[in-house]
């Protein structure tokens, strides 16, 4: 998949994830959604870090520093369970500014990715934890931890509004 594709995929997926939040009523952000433990706030927040965690890996990897996180480390669930607990405490407001700004910051740090770097071990690729690679190429882990972890979410955000 080519800087371009991935591109337009994320902000494809993106804007329909928010078009799903953005009908949820303000006052029903922080009640958890129908049979689920947690509020479209903590599903932002939860999205929102691993969004944050590839601008991150990204940035450490291009400076040449250790890409190593705890997410690869401990494990997702671990890592869920610690931002699920970090973000009910959050005000809603905060969740989803800050969700915006590390989406923009996402797709900047795509777009100075070349083509080679998403499909082939080299340049920032050859310096990220292979933890995360998995042996996939970067444009598949963009993916599951971005366009593809969305969609995944749309159906309990439908849910919270239509409660």
């Amino acid at each position: 998949m080519t800087r371009d594709e991935v591109l337009e995929r994320l902000k494809a997926q993106r804007a329909e994830f928010d078009a799903r939040v953005h009908a949820i009523p303000g006052d029903s952000l922080d009640e958890p959604v129908p049979g689920s433990l947690h509020s479209p706030k903590q599903i932002v927040a939860h999205v929102n870090a691993y969004e944050r965690l590839i601008v991150d890996r990204l940035r450490a990897a291009r400076l040449g520093e250790k890409t190593a996180f705890d997410r690869d480390r401990v494990g997702w669930e671990a890592f869920n369970d610690r931002i699920w607990a970090e973000s009910a405490e959050q005000p809603a407001e905060v969740v989803l500014s800050r969700s915006a700004r590390d989406f923009l910051e996402l797709l900047e740090e795509v777009a100075i990715l070349g083509n080679a770097e998403l499909s082939e071990t080299r340049g920032v690729t050859a310096a990220i934890d292979p933890a995360w690679l998995q042996g996939r190429s970067l444009s598949e882990v963009i993916g599951v931890d971005g366009f593809e972890h969305y969609s995944a979410h749309f159906a309990q955000l439908e849910a919270a509004a239509r409660a």
